[in-house]
C-alpha cells in the first residue's frame, strides 16, 4: 500500500496537465492547396504525418509524467512492509522508568543501570532524519524541561543526565505528555517505547496513546521474582508525648514476597543513637508490627528511624519518622459565661508556678489587638458571640494546624453557634439547655474512649468516670464526621473530636458552670482539662502526616517577628535552598518542591531550626509486582506491545517490527530517466518537423 508523508504538495500535480494545455492551444491548421503532378507524394506525406503525431503523443505523455513524477517525490512516498527504498523517518518517544523500584538489585546488577544501558542500545537504531525524545516516569520538571522532540545525540545526553529518582512514577502525566508529542509529530511512522518493570500500582487511569497511531514496543527487562519485605508505615497513635515519659513507636511491616520471612531484625535510631532492636518474622503477603518503647528527656525537635534487614530492594528497609515537643504552650481563653476563669484556674493554678502553659485571659469585646498565630490552642468558654472577621480568622487558625476548644455554656445561643461552628465541630444544636433547673434528677458522665490520647493516661475501674451531676443538658447531635470520645448518660454524647483542614476541634456539649454542674468542684476536673489542652496543643501533625519522596510539600510555620531575611531548607545530603514563605490567611506557609531525597529536612531562620520533616519512599514503590504485557497495553491504550527480548539483538529486532519505506528518491530517477527520453525524441521531432 502506497501513502505519502506530506500530503499537501499533491495539489501541484494538477501542473501535469500544463504539457496538455499548451499543446492544445498550439495546434496549428495546415493550409491545403493541390498540385497535380503531386499526386504520388501524399501517401508518403500521410505516413510522415502520423509518426510526427505518435511521436508528439510521446512527448506530451513524457512531460505530464516527469511534473507528476516529481510532484510525487515531494509528497514523499512511502511503501509499507517494502523491500525497496531506505525505512521511512521516524518519530519516537521513549517513556523511561527511573522511579524508586528501579533500584533493585538482580542478577545482573541493578535494574536502572540495566535500563539505562538497554535504552542507549535503542538509540544507537535512530537515524539522522529521525525524531526522538526521552520521558522520564518519574520526575516532571524534567518533562518540562525537555518538552519537544530532538534528536537521538540529543536524547542519548538527556539518557545520561537522569537521575534515579525515589519518588513513585508518575504514568498518568508521562503518558500524557508523550500523547501531546506523538499528535504534533512530522513524521507518519510513529513509536512508542516503554522501559519500566510495570508496577501494578504505576497502570494509567486511562488509555492517554489510544488515537496517535503509535506502534508501541517494551524493552524487556530481568525483573525477576518480587520478594521484597518494607516498612509501609510508622505510627505513634495519637501519643501525646513528654519529655521523661515513655511512649511507643510502631513499625508496619509487609512481606510483599511469596515465602515467609523469618528472624528478621529491626532496629530503632532516635536522634542520632541506636537505642533498640527487636526480631520478627512475616507471613507471605502479610503485615506485621514491630513496637518500641523509648523517652526523651527534653522538648525540642526530634527524629530517628526504624530499620529492617537488607533484601535485594533497599529503598524501602528504612523508615524516617520527627516530631516536637513544644517548649511552652500558649493558650488564648474568650470568656463568653463566667467558666472561662475556672478553666484558666485549672490550666495555671498559681503564678508562683513554673508553669509548662502561658494562659491569656479576654473577652469577646477585647479582641482587637490579639493575634491568634500566637496561640496554640483558642479556647471559647460559654461558644461566645462573636464578630463575623473574628470567625473567619478563628477557622483559618485551626485550617492551618492550630486547634480550638468549645464549651457550651449556660448564655450560649444555639442558633448562633449552629451557623458559626457546626462547620467546625460536627455539633449541631436542636435545642438548648432549660434555664429553669429542677435537681430532683441529674445526668452523668457514663463512659469514654479509654483508647484515646486524652483518657490513656486514666485507671478507671471498669472504665467508669466518678460521679459527676449535670442537671440539664442541651437537646444535639453529633455528624458523621465527628467522632464521640465521652458520653452522658442516656447515650448523649459529652466530648466530641473533629478536625478541620489541618487542625483539631473539642468540643464539651455541656454547661460546667456551678448552676448546671458539679464538674468544676471535682477532682477530676484539672487532670480532665489539662489533658484536653495536653492533646489540642501537641504538634501531633508532625509524627502523624506522611510525607514522600516527590511530593509538592506545604509547611505552616510559626514566626513571633515579621521575617527579616530569607529560610534555609536542609536537605538529608545537608544541600541548602532558599525559601521564600507565603501568607495565608495570617500564618505563613512554605512551599517545598526540592523533595526527592528520603530522609530528615530542616528549616532554619537566622541560624535557628523552626522546622523538621520526615521523608519516605512512597509504599506503593515497595510492591514489585508486574502486570502483564496485555493488562499493561490494555492500560495505556494500544491494542499490542511488540517485546524487544532480552537477549535478541536490538537492530535486527526493530527491523522485523518496523515498516515504511520512503520511495522519493526512486520517483527522482525515473522522472530524470524520462527527462533524458524526452530530450532524445524532442530534438527527433524538431528536426522532422523542419
Amino acid at each position: 500500500m502506497l501513502s505519502f508523508l506530506n500530503t499537501t504538495v499533491l495539489i501541484a500535480a494538477v501542473a501535469a496537465l500544463i504539457p496538455l494545455i499548451i499543446h492544445l492551444f498550439s495546434r496549428r491548421k495546415v493550409r491545403i492547396i493541390e498540385f497535380s503532378s503531386l499526386k504520388h507524394l501524399k501517401a508518403m506525406q500521410r505516413r510522415q504525418v502520423r509518426r510526427l503525431k505518435i511521436r508528439q503523443l510521446l512527448l506530451l505523455i513524457l512531460r505530464m509524467l516527469i511534473i507528476l513524477l516529481v510532484v510525487m517525490a515531494f509528497a514523499r512516498p512511502t511503501a509499507e512492509r517494502g523491500s525497496v527504498g531506505s525505512h521511512a523517518s521516524v518519530s519516537a518517544v521513549i517513556l523511561f522508568d527511573n522511579s524508586a523500584s528501579m533500584n533493585r538489585y538482580v542478577s545482573d546488577g541493578i535494574l536502572f543501570d540495566i535500563a539505562r544501558r538497554r535504552t542507549l542500545d535503542l538509540l544507537q537504531n535512530f537515524g539522522e532524519a529521525d525524531e526522538v525524545d526521552i520521558v522520564p516516569l518519574a520526575g516532571g520538571d524534567e518533562r518540562e524541561v525537555f518538552p519537544s522532540f530532538t534528536s537521538a545525540a540529543i536524547a542519548t545526553d538527556r539518557l545520561g543526565q537522569l537521575e534515579n529518582r525515589h519518588s513513585r512514577a508518575e504514568m498518568n502525566g508521562a503518558l500524557d505528555h508523550a500523547a501531546s508529542l506523538l499528535r504534533q509529530a512530522h513524521n507518519l511512522n510513529r513509536e512508542v517505547y516503554f522501559v519500566t518493570d510495570r508496577q501494578r500500582h504505576s497502570l494509567p487511569d486511562s488509555g492517554f496513546l489510544s488515537g496517535t497511531g503509535a506502534v508501541a514496543f517494551s524493552l524487556e527487562l530481568p525483573l525477576e521474582d518480587p520478594d521484597n519485605c518494607g516498612i509501609v508505615a510508622v505510627d505513634f497513635g495519637g501519643q501525646l508525648i513528654i519529655p521523661g515519659h515513655d511512649f511507643t513507636i510502631t513499625a508496619r511491616v509487609k512481606n510483599y514476597g511469596e515465602n515467609d520471612r523469618n528472624d528478621v531484625l529491626a532496629s530503632l535510631s532516635l536522634d542520632g543513637n541506636r537505642s533498640a532492636q527487636a526480631d520478627f518474622s512475616v507471613a507471605a503477603g502479610e503485615e506485621t508490627e514491630v513496637k518500641f518503647t523509648r523517652s526523651v528527656a527534653y522538648t525540642g525537635f526530634h527524629s530517628g528511624y526504624i530499620e529492617i534487614s537488607d533484601d535485594k530492594y533497599p529503598g524501602d528497609n528504612r523508615y524516617y519518622f520527627s516530631f516536637r515537643i513544644p517548649e511552652r504552650m500558649n493558650l488564648l481563653i474568650i470568656d463568653g459565661d463566667g467558666t472561662g476563669q475556672l478553666l484558666s484556674l485549672a490550666l495555671s493554678p498559681s503564678q508562683n508556678i513554673n508553669q509548662y502553659w502561658s494562659v491569656k485571659e479576654t473577652t469577646p469585646d477585647n479582641l482587637a489587638g490579639i493575634n491568634f498565630w500566637d496561640y496554640d490552642v483558642v479556647f471559647l468558654a460559654g461558644a461566645p458571640v462573636l464578630g463575623a472577621t473574628y470567625i473567619q480568622r478563628l477557622k483559618a487558625f485551626v485550617g492551618q494546624g492550630k486547634s480550638l476548644f468549645i464549651s457550651y455554656g449556660s448564655l450560649t445561643d444555639t442558633a448562633y453557634f449552629n451557623s458559626a461552628w457546626s462547620s467546625l465541630t460536627g455539633v449541631t444544636y436542636d435545642k438548648p439547655a432549660p434555664r429553669d433547673i429542677s435537681r430532683a434528677g441529674y445526668y452523668a458522665l457514663s463512659s469514654f474512649d479509654a483508647g484515646h490520647p486524652i483518657f490513656s493516661v486514666f485507671n478507671f475501674e471498669a472504665g467508669a468516670f466518678p460521679e459527676i451531676k449535670f442537671y440539664a443538658l442541651p437537646a444535639m447531635h453529633v455528624s458523621d464526621t465527628a467522632r464521640v470520645l465521652m458520653r452522658f448518660t442516656g447515650d448523649r454524647p459529652a466530648l466530641v473530636e473533629s478536625s478541620f483542614g489541618n487542625g483539631r476541634v473539642l468540643t464539651f456539649t455541656g454547661p460546667i458552670d456551678a448552676r448546671y454542674s458539679d464538674l468544676t468542684g471535682h477532682a477530676f476536673f484539672v487532670p480532665l482539662v489539662s489533658r484536653m489542652a495536653e492533646f489540642l496543643a501537641a504538634d501531633l501533625s508532625s509524627y502523624d502526616v506522611r510525607l514522600f519522596c516527590g511530593d509538592n510539600i506545604s509547611r505552616s510555620i510559626a514566626v513571633k517577628s515579621s521575617i527579616a531575611s530569607s529560610l534555609y531548607l536542609i536537605s538529608p545530603d545537608s544541600s541548602q535552598y532558599a525559601l521564600v514563605p507565603e501568607d495565608r490567611q495570617g500564618s505563613l506557609a512554605l512551599r517545598i518542591s526540592t523533595t526527592d531525597l528520603p530522609g530528615i529536612y530542616s528549616v532554619k531562620y537566622l541560624g535557628r531550626e523552626i522546622d523538621r520533616f520526615a521523608l519516605n519512599v512512597n509504599p506503593d514503590e515497595c510492591d514489585l509486582y508486574s502486570v502483564d504485557m496485555d493488562q499493561f497495553a490494555a492500560a495505556v491504550g494500544v491494542n499490542e506491545i511488540n517485546q524487544l527480548d532480552l537477549k535478541a539483538d536490538m537492530a535486527g529486532a526493530l527491523s522485523e517490527f518496523r515498516f515504511g519505506r520512503e520511495l522519493w528518491h526512486i520517483f527522482i530517477w525515473v522522472a530524470v530517466i524520462l527527462f533524458a527520453l524526452e530530450m532524445l525524441l524532442s530534438r527527433g521531432s524538431t528536426a522532422e518537423e523542419a
